[in-house]
């Protein structure tokens, strides 16, 4: 309490011996004196004088007694304000306590933030300059590749002149085939017509020749002999024509199948360029 309240309550209200002694005499001396015949006013005057000087002390007395309550209630309830701010001064010195670890918590894993990010910003700066470097040899490799890329389109116009001209052998080639062919069909046609002639017609004439001889048995065997020879000579003299003539056609069959081999070659190059 403050020292307004310890002065309150080290006063009482009770009064001291002296004053209920003399209070005492007092009323003795007044009741001796009322027995007695009055001699004089002054002891009237007197009583009314201590009853009004007792009054205010009694209403000084409750007054002080009331002043002394107020005091002591207002004492209580600023000591149970205190008492409340002295908890709400805990909880906050708590709060602050747990703001402080929360803080320095915090403070840890932002530096711990800083540096794995400093350390990743690193690793960033190490992968830019290999980065850098795989782009230099990227553009060394691209220059390469484009004068490589310069031979290559020249090669592959030269190669498509020369695929054109080997077009063109190629269309030339397969006309002169055609003509061949044209010519080998009619050899064979004409081959066949000469066979079929010559034969038509030598065996009419031996046909001729056996009526003939049958009707002309009595010429002899002589002639009939030498008929049949002359006949065996022409059958052999044909059987050797048709044979060079299937020779010719084997040899010509044989040069086509030979050129028609060059040009699947040659169309096969030209399709793998």
């Amino acid at each position: 309490m403050s020292s307004d309240n310890r002065d309150l309550d080290e006063f009482s209200i009770v009064p001291e011996r002296d004053e209920l002694v003399s209070h005492r005499k007092l009323k003795r001396g007044s009741s001796m004196s009322s027995s007695r015949p009055p001699q004089s006013a002054a002891p009237a005057g007197l009583d009314s004088g201590v009853k009004l000087l007792l009054g205010v002390l009694t209403l000084g007395l409750l007054g002080t007694a009331g002043g002394a309550y107020y005091f002591y209630d207002q004492g209580m309830q600023t000591q149970a304000e205190l008492d409340r701010t002295a908890g709400r001064l805990a909880q906050l010195e708590n709060r602050l306590n747990l703001v402080d670890e929360a803080a320095e918590e915090s403070s840890l894993g932002l530096l711990e933030r800083v540096d794995f990010n400093f350390s990743e910003i690193d690793k960033l700066w190490a992968a830019r300059n290999v980065l850098r470097n795989d782009v230099g040899t990227i553009n060394a490799t691209l220059a390469s590749q484009s004068e490589d890329i310069t031979e290559i389109e020249a090669a592959v116009a030269n190669q498509a002149s020369m695929n054109n001209q080997q077009t063109a052998t190629l269309d030339q080639n397969e006309r002169l085939i055609e003509t061949i062919r044209n010519q080998i069909n009619q050899l064979n046609g004409n081959v066949a017509e000469l066979n079929n002639l010559e034969i038509s017609q030598q065996l009419a004439r031996i046909t001729q020749e056996l009526n003939t001889l049958q009707s002309t048995t009595v010429s002899g065997a002589s002639g009939l002999a030498e008929r049949v020879n002359i006949n065996e000579q022409d059958i052999e003299s044909i059987n050797l024509y048709r044979l060079s003539l299937n020779q010719t056609i084997n040899s010509l069959q044989q040069s086509l199948n030979e050129l028609e081999e060059r040009v699947a070659a040659m169309t096969t190059s030209s399709a793998a360029f």
